[in-house]
């Protein structure tokens, strides 16, 4: 199957749930599977990337080889918005990330708080002064894990954020618009960035929890 959605078929289907079906379709035959066979880790469904940067590309790649669906645009979002987020997001909610700009992550938080999905982890990522990129990764202080000790010079920045988004399980914690409650860390990478600064991303439901936790929290909550 092609990895990326194709905006003219997606338009002329007109199904929001067939939309949503080919998107878990995707996810449920995808490489995390194997990975994951409990499914204790949040499934990505689909991954936006702005073809203009090349480190966005690399990020793509990293979460293609994983079997997550690719949503790629060239400046304007607002079409993955209204033709492939929206319809689907009002019948399900399915898990998105991105490497993308701020103005991009800005549209796509307010229509995900519109259908109960929250920012869950954020990376700054701009050429820095003192040579090559600078990361701030920013995750709830209910989760310092996902953003501290994440990223080396073993292998490039993208595909680690890749890794680090995918890693990401359960209890997903939504992102806390108080700082003071927000766990952050700090890198440089050699590579230089080019271009304006980018901003990585995971969109989850509301107080996602992975099913097997579910089932294991029901099962005490019997017991006792």
């Amino acid at each position: 199957m092609n990895n990326y959605f194709s905006r003219r078929s997606f338009v002329k289907s007109g199904l929001a749930v067939g939309a949503a079906a080919s998107v878990a379709a995707v996810a449920s035959t995808s490489k995390n599977a194997a990975n994951d066979p409990l499914g204790l880790r949040l499934p990505i469904h689909l991954a936006l990337f702005d073809t203009r940067f090349p480190a966005a590309h690399a990020f793509a790649r990293a979460l293609a080889i994983r079997g997550v669906t690719l949503a790629p645009y060239d400046g304007d979002v607002t079409p993955v918005w209204f033709n492939q987020l929206d319809p689907v997001w009002r019948q399900y909610p399915l898990a998105v990330a991105g490497l993308t700009t701020e103005g991009a992550l800005f549209c796509l938080e307010q229509l995900a708080w519109d259908n109960r999905m929250r920012v869950v982890y954020r990376g700054l990522h701009e050429s820095s002064a003192q040579g090559g990129t600078r990361h701030v990764l920013q995750s709830s202080a209910r989760r310092p894990q996902d953003v501290h000790g994440r990223l080396s010079g073993v292998q490039p920045w993208p595909a680690q954020i890749a890794e680090l988004i995918a890693g990401i399980d359960e209890p997903v914690a939504a992102f806390p618009s108080d700082a003071a409650q927000r766990s952050q860390a700090e890198y440089r990478t050699r590579s230089r960035m080019t271009g304006q600064r980018l901003v990585s991303w995971l969109i989850a439901p509301k107080d996602w929890r992975a099913p097997a936790a579910v089932s294991a929290a029901t099962s005490a909550a019997a017991a006792s």
